[in-house]
């Protein structure tokens, strides 16, 4: 059987948290958009936002690289539950874990201090001793 969810969206939100057993998770909200022409022939569009809960290693991925406005190809497993409380009681609430995340270039120039984050922050990504030279 597969249970296979491929987006490909923009981020509106961002969140993470720390678990209790010390893993990281990291949401994002990303929206997925489709555009057709209504019966009078009127362009229209309609946006889908999404949950997506990363876990782990992916998780800090996110954490760090990912940002409000970018485009994201995210692939994962679709998942829901029945709340139980409250006054959307009874309702199934659904949400995407996220496997895979690829940022998708923007094609926008950076500022210089942009960039300059951007290296330092790949900097820091590497101890010395595990540079192969």
């Amino acid at each position: 059987m597969i249970n296979k969810a491929t987006l490909l969206a923009r981020i509106g939100k961002k969140d993470h948290k720390e678990l209790k057993n010390g893993s990281m998770m990291a949401t994002l909200y990303v929206a997925t958009s489709r555009k057709y022409k209504d019966s009078k022939g009127d362009p229209q569009e309609i946006t889908v936002w999404h949950n997506v809960n990363f876990f782990n290693k992916v998780a800090e991925i996110v954490i760090k690289y990912a940002h409000v406005g970018e485009l994201v190809y995210i692939e994962g497993e679709i998942n829901n539950k029945q709340i139980t409380q409250g006054e959307k009681q009874g309702q199934w609430a659904y949400s995407i874990t996220g496997t895979e995340i690829k940022f998708i270039p923007s094609g926008k120039k950076k500022t210089a201090e942009s960039d300059h984050k951007k290296k330092e922050l790949q900097k820091d990504d590497f101890e010395d001793d595990m540079i192969p030279f």
